[in-house]
């Protein structure tokens, strides 16, 4: 295991795609984050997609990362600036719904494709979050060790002490509920 402690190591691991030493980020620094932003935001869902967006952001931009001070100052730093754009974007939204004019908004604001993107690409990730936690326990554990985790059947079985079968079954009754439940964004 690498020496994730001096942000040399650390970076040039993050640069090369090492998905440890972005856990070794996420489980450092993910709640402090969230408290962070939830002082600001003062909105769990909004809390947890501002820093979810932010580790998104770092994972897609790593091959070219640069941080000139301390990861802690980066991390806070980008997440503030998340903050800020949530709470502009809130703002935003309100102003039109306060003058019934939501549907302009939609048509004249969210017009460039790739806010629209965003938009979409942030609500389906909202959607699936809650889907996904909303599941039973045993099998939002199952799902997302083989869907998220990427663990095959027969490993999550043998880590879990239980069968196979009963890995498949609970992976059916995860994905029936998640189709149902998320269909309307099948749709499009």
């Amino acid at each position: 295991m690498e020496d994730f402690t001096k942000k040399e190591n650390l970076l040039n691991a993050i640069k090369v795609g090492s998905e440890d030493a972005f856990t070794f980020i996420f489980v450092n620094y993910y709640r402090d984050l969230f408290s962070y932003a939830f002082r600001i935001l003062n909105d769990r869902n909004d809390a947890q997609e501002c820093v979810q967006t932010t580790f998104y952001h770092i994972w897609d931009i790593r091959h070219k990362l640069i941080i000139r001070d301390s990861i802690k100052s980066y991390l806070y730093r980008a997440v503030y600036n998340n903050c800020i754009n949530i709470i502009r974007q809130n703002k935003l939204l309100s102003k039109y719904e306060e003058r019934d004019l939501l549907d302009l908004y939609f048509s004249r604001v969210v017009q460039s494709p790739q806010t629209e993107m965003r938009l979409i690409d942030s609500e389906t990730r909202r959607a699936i979050r809650t889907n996904v936690d909303s599941l039973p326990e045993k099998c939002r554990e199952i799902f997302i060790r083989c869907k998220i985790n990427g663990q095959s059947q027969a490993e999550v079985a043998g880590i879990l002490n239980i069968s196979v079968k009963t890995v498949e079954n609970q992976m059916t009754i995860a994905l029936k509920k998640l189709r149902e439940k998320l269909k309307y964004f099948l749709l499009f």
